[in-house]
């Protein structure tokens, strides 16, 4: 029983952990989105786009076809 709380606890982080990732992700997007709308300068684009692929990168590294993998 001991095993399956700590494997139900461990599930629970880490579906957390997936969630903040996707609202970090959508933030991230929103931010892009509203310096191309407000026409920032192109240092600025860029740089949040590549903030942006890297935070995409990392969650699919993370949670690639649906299983958490170790970096």
């Amino acid at each position: 029983m001991v095993f399956y709380k700590c494997r139900k606890e461990t599930f629970v982080k880490l579906r957390r952990v997936k969630e903040l990732m996707d609202e970090m992700i959508c933030k991230k997007r929103d931010m892009l989105n509203k310096s191309i709308e407000d026409g920032e300068d192109y240092d600025t684009i860029l740089r949040l786009s590549v903030e942006l692929d890297e935070l995409i990168a990392e969650y699919y590294r993370i949670y690639k076809d649906g299983k958490v993998r170790n970096k």
